[in-house]
């Protein structure tokens, strides 16, 4: 666990320290979930889409679909 301190700005904004947003693999304009329960936030980075994968997934669906639609044969 990393512990450090940021000032927050006359707009409500803080800075990440760099040694967390390395921790993090932040990088300029990376998304944070924010949630405030009152009295703490907590930061938790979105992770980016595997489009990779989701693509994967349709390819097998697809192949899936087809093999019902065929009784499931090949």
């Amino acid at each position: 666990m990393q512990i450090d301190i940021a000032s927050v700005t006359v707009k409500g904004q803080f800075t990440i320290p760099r040694k967390l947003c390395d921790a993090l693999k932040l990088t300029a304009g990376s998304k944070m979930f924010i949630v405030c329960d009152g009295e703490h936030l907590l930061l938790k980075p979105l992770v980016p889409p595997d489009f990779k994968a989701f693509a994967k997934v349709v390819r097998e669906s697809k192949a899936l679909t087809e093999k019902a639609s065929k009784g499931g044969k090949k």
